[in-house]
């Protein structure tokens, strides 16, 4: 059985960070709006028999504010659960 090719995207990545598990960490940019900012991309990424690609499950931030939550969030449920110290190569917590 043949793979259904992901659809084209009309996005361009700036920048792909490592997966995190099966999600894949991508900062994009629609070429088509040079006036906007980019977006924070977190997205499933399936390889299956039939299908390969990015699917729907996932979250796109668009605004600095909802970063700078996400980022908030994340760190102080690291420093609750004690995981404060920052990986080797990992940018430290502020």
């Amino acid at each position: 059985m043949d793979k259904r090719p992901q659809k084209p995207t009309r996005e361009e990545v700036l920048r792909e960070f490592p997966p995190v598990g099966k999600y894949r960490v991508r900062l994009v940019h629609n070429p088509k709006r040079p006036d906007a900012q980019p977006v924070l991309d977190i997205r499933e990424y399936v390889s299956s028999e039939t299908f390969e690609g990015f699917t729907r499950r996932g979250i796109r931030l668009s605004d600095r504010a909802q970063i700078d939550l996400l980022r908030d969030v994340l760190k102080e449920v690291l420093e609750r659960n004690g995981f404060a110290k920052p990986a080797p190569g990992a940018m430290p917590l502020e």
